[in-house]
């Protein structure tokens, strides 16, 4: 039998309503795995830290769902009754989860509405007409998909040789480790966990202190119960090969890269002078005006959680110089994404420069029919960061036909190839001569953009192989 943990997919489904880049991960490649080897030979396993068992459900029910759903998810693991996105109002999507407080902000957002006060809606990127709108719609709310799952605690059922594989990250979630390590001294299961990084001790200047402590002490003790490591990229393994040197603990690692392609649907070109002109009204459902209104004119793209990894401020920075370059036609900056850690350099630059002058714009928290609106548009894309453990955004951008600028550092050029323009991260005049190449020679990219489009990128569906071919190699094999 084999175990796919859902713990760290779980625990972030019960506070989101979008998805972030670890839990994509995951999900994706369990789906496809459970396709490949068979449901009935595949179960999905979790740490249920109410009843603090590490039980396991089913695992039919994943391929029904096609893409990543908090609200299926919920249903499915915990009976949950969540508002749909659908059914959840403009600018409420956030609370959506939480009944008690869409009720308290939904009766804010009315007594606002109701008072005419347009700038109220307008500091959260929407509108009193698009308020009304939604009322107008009168959508109800989505039954559950399924009701809660059957669940079986797995050291009731568990035999020797069975594998259990841990795609996300379960550092500092209590008493998820004593479990794993009881399964693997009582029941000689077999485990593996994926390492998408160890940025919380590669790259400390930029992660909380207490939070690096907790990484080091999990992937120490980790080395107890785990039997292999996959890691999602050459770089990845080559850091763990290095702190297990340190700790003086080996483990087989075997990487496992992460895809390059994703499920993307080109449906979204606004300006595509062949697309029928009444298709071109499909391509703005499910908006906000305020997305909509960053594509006006043309513009770069930045996606990822706001913190200081991300190199923002010399990237503003660079941009600032290519606003002041004469006869250059400057395209905006626009960061999609969530705010982070350490990042009070860049907010102090745009809160002292007027967002500089209105070069740099923001998409808060966008959904993902949003964000593929984004790179759908956008001339190329821009991932400057110091370090990165795989890079989806350059996938993404890859996957939507869009090149990018990208630092050459850590695991970024195994995901952006000969296919992106390279950068120092720790240069401002690098990352300016990089944009500005993009920029000011369309032929330049044009190339880039040709030479995507006759890559054999990298999919999901690879990756899935990958992990199967580890699996097979060492089923039957001793612990």
């Amino acid at each position: 039998m084999y175990y796919f943990d859902m713990t760290d997919i779980l625990i972030y489904v019960e506070k989101e309503t979008t998805v972030s880049g670890i839990q994509r991960v995951s999900f994706e490649v369990i789906r496809r795995m459970v396709a490949r080897l068979g449901a009935e030979n595949v179960r999905l396993s979790y740490w249920d830290r109410g009843r603090r068992e590490y039980v396991s459900i089913a695992s039919e029910i994943i391929l029904k769902m096609e893409e990543f759903s908090p609200d299926d998810l919920g249903a499915v693991f915990f009976g949950k009754k969540a508002r749909s996105q659908q059914s959840a109002a403009p600018t409420l999507m956030r609370y959506r989860n939480r009944p008690l407080k869409y009720w308290l902000h939904h009766q804010v957002r009315a007594y606002h509405a109701a008072r005419g006060h347009e700038h109220y809606f307008a500091k959260m990127g929407s509108s009193i007409e698009e308020w009304n709108a939604f009322k107008e719609r009168r959508v109800p709310l989505t039954p559950n998909v399924a009701e809660q799952a059957p669940r079986i605690n797995v050291s009731q059922v568990a035999e020797p040789g069975d594998q259990l594989i841990v795609l996300g990250a379960i550092w500092n979630i209590d008493g998820l480790e004593a479990a794993l390590q009881h399964l693997k001294d009582t029941k000689s299961i077999k485990i593996y966990q994926l390492v998408h990084d160890l940025i919380p001790i590669i790259a400390t200047e930029h992660i909380a202190t207490d939070f690096s402590g907790e990484f080091y002490h999990w992937l120490l003790s980790s080395m107890g119960y785990c039997d292999r490591f996959l890691a999602n990229s050459q770089n990845t393994a080559r850091d763990l090969q290095r702190f297990m040197d340190e700790v003086e603990q080996q483990r087989p690692i075997d990487v496992v890269p992460l895809a390059q392609k994703f499920n993307v649907v080109h449906s979204n070109r606004i300006r595509d002078p062949q697309k029928p002109l009444k298709s071109r009204l499909s391509s703005l459902q499910g908006l906000r005006q305020s997305v909509l209104n960053l594509t006006k004119t043309p513009f770069v793209l930045v996606v990822g959680t706001m913190e200081s990894r991300k190199n923002l401020w010399a990237l503003a920075q660079a941009w600032q110089r290519l606003a002041q370059t004469p006869d250059l036609n400057v395209p905006k900056l626009v960061f999609a994404g969530k705010p982070g850690w350490y990042n009070d350099d860049f907010k102090d630059l745009m809160a002292a420069t007027g967002n500089l002058g209105g070069w740099v714009q923001f998409a808060k928290q966008p959904t993902d029919t949003e964000l593929g609106f984004l790179y759908e548009n956008c001339l190329f894309t821009a991932t400057v960061s110091f370090y990165e453990g795989w890079g989806l955004p350059i996938g993404e951008s890859l996957s939507f036909g869009k090149t990018a600028v990208v630092a050459q550092n850590s695991s970024m050029p195994e995901v952006g190839g000969d296919m992106v323009a390279y950068c120092d991260a720790h240069s401002i005049s690098s990352i300016y001569e990089a944009c500005h190449k993009l920029i000011a020679e369309p032929e330049y990219r044009r190339a880039l953009e040709k030479k995507i489009s006759d890559a054999s990128l990298r999919t999901w569906d690879d990756v899935a192989q990958d992990v199967e071919v580890v699996l097979a190699e060492n089923r039957g094999q001793g612990g």
